[in-house]
């Protein structure tokens, strides 16, 4: 049935249910799961250098600690995480890294955190369900 498995997972609570829900189905299925985080790109116009450097060096700590969080619920559920992030708009990256990676499905949260309809599904949530090429499991 499923043999890759793809997360999005940003630390918040909804990814976490996510990534839960993922890993329990990988190791049933005995299929490879996946971590993406999916950074938003530096400012266009920064006023300084050091600001370009300040934003890489925060999301690189970031990043860091997703990894870590990953890897740390894996091992609790007793199944492996691969965990990868990419730049760039976030539906747009997981959507495409699904394809190109020949995911079988991808699994979201369903929060969101802005706007009204943003709060029922999540507006990433809502444009990977609509444009992905493979099955979106959305985990409450």
């Amino acid at each position: 049935m499923y043999r890759k498995i793809l997360v999005g997972f940003d630390g918040s609570e909804g990814s976490q249910a996510a990534l839960v829900q993922a890993l329990h189905l990988g190791k049933q299925l005995g299929a490879e799961v996946w971590a993406l985080w999916v950074r938003g790109a530096l400012p266009h116009y920064p006023e300084t250098v050091d600001e370009v450097e300040q934003e890489k060096s925060a999301a690189d700590s970031f990043r860091q600690k997703l990894t870590r969080e990953a890897d740390r619920m894996a091992k609790e559920l007793g199944h492996e995480v691969h965990s990868v992030n990419r730049v760039g708009n976030p539906a747009k990256v997981i959507t495409e890294f699904a394809e190109e990676g020949g995911f079988d499905v991808i699994v979201l949260g369903n929060r969101g955190h802005s706007g009204l309809w943003g709060r029922f599904l999540g507006h990433t949530t809502d444009r990977v369900s609509e444009n992905a090429s493979c099955s979106v499991l959305i985990v409450r």
